[in-house]
């Protein structure tokens, strides 16, 4: 199943990203515009091109609307996944940017460091690890306010992100209460839902990004159990 999955992922997104001279093109975003998590704009760029380039050159930027019509370049802090959340515009064209060994259709803060990926497929922790496992990836690690606060954003940039909840990486199985990371390093920041970490049981042993309150983009932590069925995120080291 969760190769199923994957397979199917990949051809999704070979079909809607190209490798360009600097960044990548999403074709499902062509004519298209989005007026959120806007950077800033710039004006009478010589095309494309130069707005991918301009986007490279400054590390908080993650993704960049070209709008041929205005000769104009609009830069953004997030990765958008759904075009049905912007506007028709003729004549946008969207590219993503990143180095090193992050792949093109993984969300690259460069800031940050962070290389990573939403998986919007639902299972347990355990196979969404595996899954992250088969591409040498563990799940996300968030350890710093910076990161907690980029990743809601990310999230709530795309409507079909915002209605779920994500496995991170943490865990207190080995001894209930001492909260650890992938790699055995003790966690020093937290971001739980007032009550939480709830310990109702030694099965709640992991943590997930939890909708705080409908129809907002509030996002906290919960612990929970294993077996329990969420959505997940998988981070590449860099």
């Amino acid at each position: 199943m969760i190769l199923k999955l994957i397979l199917l992922s990949l051809v999704t997104y070979a079909t809607a990203v190209i490798k360009t001279e600097l960044g990548f093109k999403w074709t499902q975003f062509d004519n298209v515009i989005m007026s959120t998590s806007v950077l800033y704009e710039v004006s009478n760029l010589r095309g494309r091109i130069w707005c991918v380039a301009r986007c490279l050159q400054d590390h908080a930027c993650i993704s960049v609307f070209y709008r041929r019509q205005y000769r104009r370049c609009q830069f953004h802090d997030v990765l958008f996944m759904s075009p049905k959340d912007g506007e028709q515009e003729t004549g946008t064209r969207y590219y993503s940017v990143t180095t090193n060994a992050c792949p093109s259709h993984y969300v690259h803060n460069r800031l940050l460091n962070i290389c990573y990926q939403l998986h919007l497929n639902k299972i347990n922790r355990n196979e969404g690890l595996a899954d992250c496992t088969t591409r040498g990836e563990h799940l996300v690690v968030i350890d710093s306010e910076d990161k907690q606060v980029h990743l809601l954003k990310q999230i709530s940039s795309s409507s079909e992100n915002l209605e779920h909840n994500y496995f991170i990486d943490g865990s207190d199985a080995a001894t209930e209460g001492q909260w650890i990371l992938h790699d055995g390093r003790p966690m020093t920041y937290f971001a739980w839902r007032p009550g939480f970490p709830a310990n109702v049981s030694t099965a709640h042993d992991y943590i997930i990004e939890s909708k705080l309150i409908q129809r907002t983009s509030i996002y906290v932590w919960q612990d929970r159990a294993s077996k329990d069925t969420k959505y997940y995120i998988c981070q590449k080291d860099l």
